[in-house]
Order: C-alpha cells, then structure tokens, then sequence
C-alpha cells in the first residue's frame, strides 16, 4: 500500500528532472553492459561496498548469458594473484562434488593474506562454477584475481621474494598484472570488478588509480560503469577535530527516489547528456569540480538501495587446522597473532543485513523525496 501511494502521489519537484528522463529509459543492466562490450574492448565494473551481494547476482547474469561466451574473461580486485592457475583449474572442473565446490572455494579465499571476511569471494566463485559446469570447455569463464600475492607452499625463501615484488603502489600492482594477463589472452574483451576509486578512469584527489594506468595503457578502449551504490559524506560529528565520514546517497537521496518512483528497479544508460550526468559528483568527501559524467562512462541502477544485502562471515572459515597456518603467516609478516577464539568469532560468524537495517538514516534521506 505504501509502494502504490508512492507511485500515484505527486512528483516531488526536486526529482521530475531524473523522473521524466528514466520515463524514457528502457535497457536493462545486462544488456547495457553487452552494448558497452560493441565499442568497447574493457568494461570495468564500479563495484559496491564489497559486503553487498545483490550485485553479484547481476554480475553472475551476465556471465552466464550466451553473449559473454565471446568475451569469457573477467578480472577481480580481490584474491591472492599467485594462485590464478589453480583457481580457473578449480572453476573449469566440471566433476566436483557440491561439498568438494565448497571446500575448495573456501580455500581460494583462506590464501588472500590479510584475511578477508566477506561473503562476496565465495560466493562469486561458487556462481561461476556453477556457470562453467554447463559450458563446454572452450566457452567456460575465466577469473583473475589481481591483488598482491604469495604462494603460500614455497619456501621462506621464495615466499619473501614474492613478499619483496608485493612492495609498491597497489593500484599500479594491480594494473601491471590486468594488462599482463589481457594481452595474454585469447580473447581481447575483458570485464573487471574494482572498487570505487579504483574503477576511476583518472587521477583524483592525490591518487592515481588502477582505471587510470588501464585506460593509458589502452587509450579509448575502456569503459567504466557505476553500479548505484552509497556515497560517502563528512559529518558534522568531529573526533579530535577531524570531520567523520557517515553513508549517504547520491545527490542526498534525489536519485534513488527517481528510480523508486519511476519503479525502475533495474535499468542502466550513458551519463553523458542526462541529468545523472550533470550532477555534481559527490560520491566522496572532497572539493571538486567533477560531473560524474567527467568520472563514469555509464550508470547502472540494479536494486533499491534500502534493499541491498550485505553478508559477511564464512561457516567454519577458521577451523583449528587453518589457524595453524594463520600463526605461520602472521609470524611471516612479524605481526601480532590474534586469538584463536577472537579470528572464529570475527570470521566465522555470519551476519547478513540489508542496507534499510544498517543505515537507516540513508533510507530517510530517499523518503523525503517520496513523501
């Protein structure tokens, strides 16, 4: 009942401008992204706070759509880069058991150092076995991880010469490993998942990023697309002095009302020329000039953001085995071993949450524009 008064009150003067244009807007996310992939060879996925889930569901579409047999490689920000040969050996088994499935994308996350505790790894991972397991061998999608990486089985030795070539700018790291890997490829389409500033085909704020050294290396050949997500925003609280960082939404809440009282829950267009475009770019808490035109090539709006998921935590992630090799890695690295007790509870405990819950006050920053 509350859905359809919103859809047959009055439009909020604030946000006919973007109404009027979504009215007009009719292409879905995927094959925004498949019209994307005919003028461009990469498309980079600006991806969400990594916890939230409901994106991947929109990513693994698109993989398992025929279309994507054609491009077959993608690339993630996250993992342990060492171990791609054996993670696509794993993802193109098509004889795995369901429990082996699991076991062994549960290992693929336990080899990225500093542990990662967020569900989205896996369950990519598990998505894209699924996909491959239907496919024949020469159209099974590929993933490279592209962070920092160490071949946990080595030797000390080895290990600190891997440790030794980690050193160094990550966005640059990551970059130097995307483009070794493309221009090995057979296939010279590529869609990678980086998130927020990463995904950034310039320079911004000091900071150079992993979407600017691509888009030099392949000039006019990248694209970069934003998944609706939060912006971040300085509060008026202060600690020591210094502004605190809250989530918020874009144009404080204009866009995500647009979208919900269009009820267009899945749609994605260029920003060029629109009035998402236009906008003052916003998604992070520091002077500029930007349109987020200037930022993004395109705009995908997958979901409500009162209803994005976010889930954290693995089931038994850190058993007695694992933290044994945990003690090797952090005395590796001379840190500071955490309690067993401590990393089950952080890790091992899964907590799953939507956007509405977490941050209520962004759900009432959309709300006043629907009212």
């Amino acid at each position: 009942m509350c859905f359809v008064q919103i859809m047959f009150a009055q439009t909020n003067s604030a946000i006919k401008p973007y109404v009027d244009f979504l009215e007009t807007q009719h292409v879905s996310s995927k094959d925004y992204i498949f019209n994307l992939f005919e003028n461009y060879d990469i498309v980079i996925l600006c991806e969400r706070d990594h916890r939230e889930i409901t994106q991947y569901d929109l990513i693994l579409d698109i993989l398992k759509d025929k279309r994507f047999q054609n491009i077959q490689n993608t690339y993630f920000e996250i993992g342990n880069s060492k171990y791609n040969d054996k993670l696509n050996e794993f993802l193109h088994n098509s004889s795995l058991t369901d429990e082996e499935v699991t076991k062994t994308a549960l290992q693929m996350q336990r080899n990225m150092f500093p542990l990662w505790e967020k569900a989205n790894y896996t369950y990519y991972l598990k998505g894209v076995h699924k996909i491959n397991s239907k496919l024949t061998d020469n159209k099974k999608v590929n993933v490279f991880n592209l962070d920092f990486g160490i071949l946990w089985e080595e030797s000390d030795e080895e290990k600190n010469h891997q440790k030794e070539a980690n050193i160094g700018d990550r966005d640059s790291v990551m970059a130097v490993k995307f483009i070794q890997c493309y221009k090995q490829s057979k296939t010279k389409k590529a869609l990678l998942v980086l998130n927020f500033r990463h995904a950034f085909l310039q320079d911004m704020f000091g900071r150079k990023n992993t979407g600017r050294f691509i888009a030099d290396e392949f000039e006019g050949k990248v694209a970069n697309v934003y998944i609706n997500s939060f912006v971040l925003k300085k509060s008026n609280v202060t600690d020591q002095d210094i502004p605190k960082t809250v989530v918020g939404t874009p144009q404080d809440g204009k866009w995500e009302a647009a979208f919900m009282k269009s009820d267009k829950r899945d749609v994605a267009f260029n920003f060029t020329g629109t009035p998402f475009g236009n906008d003052a770019f916003d998604m992070l808490p520091f002077p500029n000039e930007m349109k987020y035109s200037d930022v993004f090539t395109g705009f995908i709006h997958y979901n409500y953001l009162p209803d994005f998921r976010t889930v954290s935590g693995i089931e038994n992630f850190i058993d007695d085995e694992f933290y044994k090799e945990l003690v090797n890695r952090y005395q590796f690295y001379n840190e500071e071993i955490p309690s067993e007790n401590e990393l089950k509870m952080d890790f091992n405990t899964v907590t799953e949450e939507t956007y509405r819950e977490e941050f209520p006050d962004t759900v009432e920053e959309i709300e006043k524009f629907l009212n």
